[in-house]
């Protein structure tokens, strides 16, 4: 049998496939022995590690003039912030406000602590190489608003950190990587700020929780809502992210360098933590990021530069920060709620009347004769109109009696008449109307601006943000006990409150209302005082201002 072969000037060409194949895998091999080792993102999130690690303490002091506390050179923890502009109340005694706080329990660990931590991660089968919360630092100088820290690893790689305090709030963190080695390091920078929480004291008037603006979005979820569920991740260019309350927060806010960065909220341990007594509503949470991965190449050096915001939401702060590092939308970590596009400037006037006055109280008022004057030409009209339906108050009950069996009929009449005399029923509602969106865009401006926040009007009223102080119950302070806290808040300024809402309806008719819905509309000004009693004691005094101006404008209308 003759067999088939190929002359030589005919070999077969190798195929593509296999000669990729054959290149590919001497490439994977070439560089498995030879190549450069590279740092890798880390397969165990080292952010999320247990706590359960007794850290050593070496602290360093600093002091500006908003702010005081210590950080721990080991680890480089920030657990440990006072405010010294505010106090916890204002009793004589009262401390100062602590936004971080290291507690350390029997079990020497800090699972009940508050505290932010900024630093660098690298490869887990390295745990040397970067430093870590046991990482001891050497303070190299120290100003009064500066501090600068090293710590060198044992192939050379130099870590610098210097952490700037403004006169405010912000803290600018700047972290070096001097690469004295002959390999490439590669890195990702992270931050989390822990916030220790009592669940039975999250009643506020506002968010409190986290708060972020990540991606373009605004984040916000209570701590019971993180607490019930799983982590929640973020994925942004710019932003900022951390936990605030009513008045006070702590901020994370990366560079804005055009690097991706991954945000998280979780919280840190599920059960309650126990405490002497067996039982603890103390939970912890944590917000984080992690940047892009940085390279270093050999013997280069690169800085990444991160912003802590730890203080009070103070407005015109924070707009200045917002313009100074171009932080986006930075305004919205107060929580001006749905009438944001009437809160913010309410604030902003209240705040210009307090420069001119130097009281809150009086601001208020000022205020309140403002949005009079605004509103007075709608008011004027529609007080014209009641006046006149006061006056066909005769024909009116002439034509209810008339058809008081024929409802249809009696209605077609008083339209009718309505209509003769040039009378539109509803436009006493007008004024009262326009007055709901201002109400309650004002209670958001007293209730979450820090310069509100324990500011005296006068006699009595010792805080215009909280409830009137006095009681009937106990005789506004005469009889020597406190009244029970499930008894309504009735002092004096809900009274005033109902006494002028009672007035000013003696002053309006009640056209068209049977006799049913009259008694129903008398017996509001009492039932206002008990639902508006626990309100703001400045939110009052708007109340009975606007009450006041409008009674006078009733009294002398023509």
């Amino acid at each position: 049998m003759e067999k088939n072969i190929t002359p030589n000037n005919q070999m077969q060409k190798p195929s593509f496939w296999k000669t990729f194949v054959y290149v590919f895998c001497v490439l994977v091999i070439f560089n498995a022995i030879f190549g450069k080792k590279k740092e890798t993102l880390p397969t165990v999130n080292p952010l999320t590690l247990s706590k359960r690690v007794e850290i050593e303490r070496n602290l360093v002091p600093f002091s500006t003039e908003s702010l005081k506390g210590n950080f721990n050179s080991v680890g480089l923890r920030l657990d440990d912030v006072v405010l010294k502009k505010y106090k916890v109340s204002l009793a004589d005694d009262a401390k100062n406000v602590e936004l971080l706080k290291y507690i350390k329990d029997e079990d020497k660990v800090d699972e009940k602590s508050s505290y932010i931590e900024l630093g660098l991660l690298g490869s887990n089968d390295n745990t040397s190489f970067f430093p870590t919360n046991m990482t001891k630092w050497k303070v190299d100088s120290k100003s009064q608003n500066s501090i600068t820290l090293s710590w060198t690893n044992s192939q050379n790689v130099r870590f610098v950190r210097t952490l700037s305090f403004d006169e405010d709030y912000m803290l600018t963190v700047k972290d070096k990587v001097v690469n004295n080695s002959n390999i490439d390091v590669e890195f990702f920078p992270y931050a989390r700020v822990v916030q220790s929480v009592d669940m039975t004291k999250q009643i506020t008037s506002s968010h409190t929780g986290f708060v972020g603006f990540l991606d373009g979005n605004l984040e916000e979820y209570k701590y019971s809502s993180i607490a019930s569920s799983k982590t929640r991740e973020f994925n942004s260019k710019d932003g900022w992210l951390g936990f605030g309350s009513d008045y006070f927060m702590t901020m994370l806010v990366p560079e804005e360098n055009n690097k991706n960065f991954t945000a998280r909220v979780l919280e840190l341990s599920d059960p309650s933590i126990p405490n002497p007594n067996g039982k603890s509503n103390i939970r912890q949470f944590q917000a984080d990021y992690v940047r892009d991965m940085i390279s270093v190449a050999p013997h280069k050096s690169e800085e990444v530069v991160s912003y802590v915001y730890i203080g009070a939401k103070e407005q015109n702060i924070i707009s200045q920060y917002e313009t100074k590092y171009s932080i986006p939308k930075f305004d919205l970590v107060i929580d001006y709620g749905y009438f944001y596009i009437l809160s913010k400037p309410f604030t902003l006037i209240l705040k210009w009347f307090y420069n001119i006055t130097g009281n809150f109280g009086f601001s208020i008022i000022l205020f309140t004769v403002l949005i009079r004057a605004l509103l007075f030409p709608i008011a004027q009209k529609s007080f014209k109109s009641m006046k006149k339906m006061k006056a066909m108050q005769p024909e009116m009950k002439r034509i209810q009696t008339m058809y008081a069996n024929n409802k249809q009929m009696m209605n077609m009449q008083l339209a009718m008449l309505y209509k003769k005399s040039g009378v539109n029923p509803l436009s006493g509602c007008l004024p009262l109307l326009i007055q709901i969106p201002v109400f309650f865009a004002l209670y958001k401006s007293l209730v979450i601006s820090i310069e509100m926040r324990q500011a005296p009007f006068i006699l009595w009223i010792n805080d215009l943000s909280a409830p009137d102080p006095t009681s009937i119950f106990n005789l506004f302070g005469l009889l020597p006990f406190t009244p029970y806290a499930w008894l309504p808040n009735i002092g004096v300024l809900p009274i005033l409150m109902g006494v002028t809402m009672y007035i000013q309806q003696q002053m309006q008719p009640m056209a068209g209302m049977d006799e049913t819905q009259a008694k129903v509309m008398k017996f509001l000004p009492f039932i206002f005082v008990i639902m508006f009693g626990g309100f703001p004691s400045g939110l009052l005094l708007y109340w009975i201002v606007n009450n006041i101006l409008s009674i006078l404008q009733q009294k002398f209308i023509k």
